[in-house]
């Protein structure tokens, strides 16, 4: 119920603030399945972004710095956000992915692990590519673009669901998991390409 109040309120403030346009959503949004969203990551705006995109609640995976103030990760508790420590193998972040998805819930990964200017395929990692293996889900790459400025177009570009998984067979390694991950983040820009 939080969830979708602080999204009524975030739209209302947005689309007032922003020129916002959102493509190619339709299948997603009227889906009751089980994805992971992962996007490229420009401003702390982007979950907000891609909360207001989205007809269903999306948890989002932030950083743990986010948390510290006790109110705040209160608040982004109950929104359903769950921290992640950057700086090496989050186990409890792994295991709150996981819940999520087994819940057919839609998982909100920012691949990059913070915001960046460009592309560059150095940034992705394998936890993302290995969260999907094990909850056996699909990922919908999505491009944001925009200039967060006052009443600056920002355009939210959604792709098709994929499994990344569905040429592998057998055991995956932490060099395949890194593979599909910069496969994952090559799709996301793809997506804002020509654009």
């Amino acid at each position: 119920m939080l969830y979708r109040i602080a999204v009524f309120i975030l739209k209302i403030l947005a689309f007032l603030i922003f020129n916002v346009k959102t493509h190619n959503s339709e299948k997603y949004n009227n889906s009751d399945g089980r994805y992971i969203i992962c996007a490229n990551h420009i401003s702390m705006i982007d979950p907000v972004m891609l909360a207001i995109s989205s007809k269903r609640k999306i948890c989002f995976m932030g950083k743990k710095e986010l948390f510290k103030n006790k109110f705040l990760g209160y608040i982004f508790g109950k929104l359903g956000a769950f921290p992640v420590d950057r700086s090496g193998v989050s186990l409890s972040a792994i295991k709150s992915s996981l819940a999520v998805l087994n819940r057919n819930e839609i998982l909100g990964i920012f691949p990059e692990g913070t915001r960046v200017e460009k592309y560059d395929e150095k940034n992705a990692k394998p936890g993302i590519a290995m969260i999907a293996n094990k909850a056996n889900s699909n990922i919908i790459p999505v491009y944001i673009k925009g200039n967060y400025k006052f009443r600056g177009k920002i355009d939210i570009y959604f792709g098709q669901e994929k499994n990344y998984f569905e040429n592998y067979t057998g055991k995956i390694n932490t060099e395949k998991y890194t593979e599909i991950g910069k496969e994952i983040l090559r799709d996301i820009y793809d997506l804002g390409k020509d654009r």
